[in-house]
């Protein structure tokens, strides 16, 4: 398993550095964009998983002692999909600006709702995943949680799809 994690992440940077730059392809875009949803995967694949498959058994069993395990993949995560996010927002803004337009202003008002909607999943991430008396709290309404997490998640998803059409 650390093989995976060590080197196919190399074996794709090396992909990456062999395209050509008169192809056409923005490298640090496609890098950004791979990193985003990738992490998503994770943080949202995790509490699905943690949702679906293990809080049935109670709060206990959710994380088998891998708890620090989970939450610095919650960190992890979290970090890239801020900041690829911005990236990303950035690109999208300025390449309307480029062209000679404006994003609408929709776009901007589900960006919004996509940014927080995204920060509340974070947070339940981060807390459900915490070693504080707080987060002691919040996994004593587990499921509740996993559930606002996950609709949450489905707001983004739902956000990110129309805004895909705006631009």
């Amino acid at each position: 398993m650390d093989f995976l994690l060590v080197e196919l992440p190399s074996q794709f940077v090396g992909l990456l550095a062999q395209v050509e730059p008169a192809s056409g392809v923005d490298v640090p875009q496609v890098v950004a964009r791979v990193a985003h949803i990738l992490s998503a995967m994770i943080l949202v694949g995790g509490l699905f998983y943690i949702r679906t498959i293990l809080s049935p058994a109670g709060a206990d069993a959710c994380f088998a002692d891998r708890r620090a395990v989970w939450a610095k993949w919650v960190g992890l995560t979290s970090a890239l999909l801020i900041a690829s996010g911005l990236y990303n927002f950035f690109v999208i803004h300025q390449g309307a600006k480029a062209a000679g337009g404006e994003l609408p202003s929709t776009y901007h008002m589900l960006f919004g709702i996509k940014f927080l909607a995204a920060l509340l999943l974070m947070f339940v991430s981060a807390i459900l995943a915490g070693r504080t008396a707080l987060a002691d709290k919040f996994r004593e309404k587990m499921k509740m949680w996993l559930n606002i997490g996950w609709i949450s998640a489905t707001v983004i998803v739902v956000a990110a799809a129309i805004l895909r059409t705006l631009h």
